[in-house]
């Protein structure tokens, strides 16, 4: 009886002990898939950073799907086994890339039997033949031995796919059967896309860059063009075209940029010159038919500091030219200008000092005519002085108005009873056509010089006939316009657009009847800072002209 409950007890602790280690097994195996899962996505993570790390450092900004394929298959070898690893791509041209590297030692025909596998999967894929007389073979690694039996007893392709587009296949072939299991096939094709899809999210990334930055030199309006180290011509904008009188439409060459600047500047010369001394080259002034440019020639480096090629900016500079020339004109005008008062104000002077030298003997009346002289040239250098003045406030948005209620009618008439008397000198007619009354709010020291200006300007280029100042009320527009009508000299139609410039001055037959056209210019500042608006018309030379301005109601 005890015997028997003994070995009851010593049948139940080997139970326990063996409950113990099965359990402990099932444990301990948790324990190693766990480890081995967790080893599985760890070498998963590892080989993406890898293989987009290695993509960042070889390929950068070019993406080149020939070189990403190729980078992911030389890190296959980090996952499995195999005696070689291919890869296959399709160039646009039609011609299929093959490269086979070789890791453990095979023949020939196990190279040939890879490569007749992966053409029948590539074309199975497209839905059309392609033919081995296109392919392009390159085989690397161990070498091959024909002495030796070998035969593709196993393999797998993997398509890789990036932006929805195949851009090739991949095959790991071993002599071995069996060596690729399904799940280990699944797992590597998983990763594979993986890596793709990163890929494909980075080129979505840049192509949107590319775009950004293309949209940004289409609009340029300076010509752009980039040239690589051969002198192949890889980026150029509309504004080129137009620059070297080419039709938009037609295909850009770096024939066409060099044919352009012939006999001007030997843009290859001074692309290599760039090139060369790794630093901008600069051309001031190239002349171009009507244009004249400033052309600047500069290398462009990755970020790794390699010469991708050069890039050739043509800035035009004719405005800026032109606008220095009227600068200079302007100013040599201003000079004359002031100089002949100024000759007159001390000719005069001297003059009359002499005259009163002359104990008792000086006479009166060339006393008075100098004096009268030395009044005359103060005040139209006073005139000058204050149009330069008020030209100054103008562009500095300094201009002030004083705008009040104000009969214009009444405003009008006064002017023209001040030159009346100049105006009946020449033997001349001044008119004035309005309502008995006319209220309006502006400026009424302003506007009577903007009166005063177009009606002496009237008077002083008319020899014969009348000047009419007419105003009239413009219902559709609501504006209040006045016009200075006379049968003077006229204004060539092509010199209208230029009357208001102050860096223009038309040319006239008659020098003294020649000024500074600053009173139009102020004129235009005075109107156009009430809201209104200046212009003028004009049948021709002799014809007589028209000036026009208006304010709103």
């Amino acid at each position: 009886m005890i015997i028997n409950i003994l070995l009851f007890i010593d049948f139940v602790m080997l139970a326990v002990v063996i409950i113990g280690y099965v359990y402990s097994s099932l444990q301990e195996r948790r324990y190693l898939r766990r480890q081995a899962s967790q080893s599985l996505e760890l070498q998963q993570k590892v080989y993406q950073a890898q293989v987009l790390k290695e993509i960042n450092e070889r390929i950068g900004y070019s993406l080149d799907t020939g070189k990403i394929v190729d980078i992911i298959t030389s890190s296959l070898g980090n996952l499995l086994e195999y005696d070689t690893v291919s890869y296959m791509v399709l160039e646009e041209s039609g011609k299929v890339i093959f490269k086979c590297h070789v890791e453990n030692t095979v023949n020939h025909e196990f190279v040939e039997q890879v490569k007749e596998k992966m053409l029948l999967s590539y074309s199975a894929i497209l839905n059309r033949e392609i033919k081995p007389s296109v392919v392009d073979e390159s085989v690397t690694g161990n070498i091959l031995d024909d002495n030796l039996k070998a035969e593709v007893e196993s393999f797998f392709n993997l398509p890789v796919v990036i932006s929805e587009k195949l851009v090739g296949i991949i095959n790991v072939a071993s002599v071995e059967k069996g060596r690729f299991g399904e799940g280990q096939a699944s797992i590597l094709y998983t990763i594979t896309n993986q890596a793709a899809m990163a890929v494909s999210k980075l080129q979505a990334v840049l192509e949107s860059e590319k775009g950004k930055l293309a949209a940004i030199i289409y609009s340029l309006a300076d010509g752009v063009v980039m040239v690589n180290t051969n002198n192949q011509l890889l980026v150029s904008n509309p504004a080129i075209k137009k620059i070297l009188g080419l039709e938009q439409d037609k295909a850009l060459t770096m024939f066409d940029v060099v044919d352009g600047l012939a006999g001007k500047v030997d843009i290859r010369t001074k692309i290599e010159q760039s090139l060369a001394e790794d630093k901008p080259i600069f051309v001031h002034e190239v002349i171009l038919k009507d244009k004249a440019l400033e052309l600047t020639i500069s290398p462009v480096k990755n970020s790794q500091g390699e010469k991708l090629g050069s890039s050739v900016v043509f800035h035009d500079i004719t405005t800026e030219k032109s606008l220095d020339k009227l600068r200079q004109d302007f100013t040599a005008m201003m000079v004359h200008e002031l100089r002949a008062p100024l000759t007159a104000v001390r000719w005069s002077s001297e003059s009359l000092l002499k005259n009163l030298s002359v104990a008792n003997g000086a006479d009166q009346a060339k006393v008075k005519d100098t004096v009268v002289t030395i009044e005359t040239a103060s005040n139209n250098m006073l005139e000058l002085v204050n149009d330069l003045l008020d030209v100054a406030k103008l562009e500095a948005g300094k201009f002030e108005l004083n705008v009040q209620e104000y009969d214009l009618v009444g405003l009008i008439q006064e002017q023209a009873k001040v030159f009346r008397p100049q105006a009946e000198q020449k033997h001349l007619t001044l008119n004035v056509t309005s309502p008995e009354k006319y209220l309006l709010k502006f400026d009424r020291v302003r506007i009577g010089q903007v009166l005063g200006n177009l009606i002496s300007n009237a008077i002083k280029y008319t020899d014969s006939g009348q000047v009419e100042v007419n105003l009239a009320a413009n219902a559709e527009k609501k504006e209040a316009v006045v016009s200075v009508k006379d049968s003077g000299i006229g204004v060539a139609r092509e010199d209208l657009s230029q009357l208001f410039s102050k860096f223009k001055q038309l040319k006239s037959a008659d020098r003294s009847r020649k000024g500074t056209g600053l009173g139009l210019v102020v004129s235009k500042g005075i109107v156009e800072a009430h809201g209104g608006r200046i212009w003028a018309e004009s049948a021709g030379e002799s014809l007589g002209s028209t000036f026009y301005f208006s304010l709103p109601i």
